[in-house]
C-alpha cells in the first residue's frame, strides 16, 4: 500500500521557484523529518502534503487519503494553523471534536481541569497554546500528520512532554495510517520519532542526534 507519493511535485509563486519538482514515496506509516534553515522551503511542503496548497507542477496520490476530502483527512500543527483565540480551551477542544473524530482525548495529555483552560486562548502564554494545539493535532484520528516547528515555544519540560506525547499516538488505528511529517531546523528533540530526514528540496540528509 502506498501511503502518499509526491510525483514531480514542485511550487513556484509569481515566478519564484521555491520547490523545484522532485519525486518520492512514502508507506503508510513512515516517519519523516523535513529539515532545513528558516526560510528554506519546510512550511511549504508541509502546507503541499495538507493539500491546502495547489502544487504548480506534479501530483500527490495516497491510497489512504480521498482525493476530493484530502485536506479534512489531515491533522496539522504549525504557525500557519491558529485556533480561535476568543473560544477558550475547553470550548475549541470540544469545537474540534464534534467536526473530527479523536483517536483519543487531548484531555489525557493536559489535565482539563485546569483553570488555564477555561480561559479565552488569547490569554495564554504562547507555550501554553502550543501544547494545546500540539495535543488537539496529535489527537486528531489522521492518516496523515504534519507538525511544523512543533517545539517552538515550549521548554524543556514541554519539549519532554511532546517527544512523550507524539510517541504515545504513533501506531496507526487498525487497518488504517499514521504518516507523520516533522518541519524542523535541525532540532533533535522535533524529530526523535523520525526515521527518515529529507530536505524541503527532496535531497536525503542525516536526522541530528537525539
Amino acid at each position: 500500500m502506498t501511503g502518499l507519493h509526491w510525483n514531480g511535485v514542485g511550487k513556484q509563486i509569481s515566478g519564484t521557484e521555491l520547490i523545484a519538482p522532485w519525486s518520492a514515496q512514502w508507506g503508510p506509516t513512515d516517519r519523516v523529518a523535513i529539515l532545513g534553515a528558516n526560510g528554506s522551503g519546510k512550511s511549504t511542503v508541509l502546507s503541499l502534503l495538507s493539500g491546502q496548497m495547489p502544487p504548480s507542477v506534479g501530483v500527490l496520490t495516497s491510497d489512504v487519503l480521498e482525493a476530493d476530502s484530502w485536506t479534512r483527512q489531515v491533522s496539522w500543527a504549525g504557525p500557519n494553523v491558529q485556533p480561535p483565540l476568543d473560544a477558550t480551551g475547553l470550548e475549541w477542544v470540544a469545537l474540534h471534536g464534534a467536526l473530527r473524530s479523536w483517536r483519543r482525548s487531548p484531555w489525557t495529555y493536559l489535565d482539563a481541569s485546569e483553570a488555564l483552560w477555561s480561559r479565552p486562548l488569547k490569554s495564554l502564554s504562547s507555550g501554553q497554546r502550543q501544547r494545546l494545539q500540539l495535543a488537539v493535532a496529535i489527537c486528531t484520528e489522521s492518516p496523515l500528520l504534519l507538525l511544523d516547528e512543533p517545539c517552538n515555544h515550549l521548554d524543556a519540560e514541554g519539549q519532554a512532554w511532546f517527544h512523550a506525547t507524539l510517541g504515545a499516538e504513533l501506531a496507526p488505528a487498525p487497518g488504517s495510517a499514521r504518516m507523520v511529517f516533522v518541519a524542523s531546523n535541525h532540532h533533535p528533540g522535533e524529530v526523535a520519532h523520525c526515521q527518515l530526514g529529507l530536505s524541503p528540496q527532496g535531497d536525503s540528509v542525516p536526522l541530528p542526534k537525539f
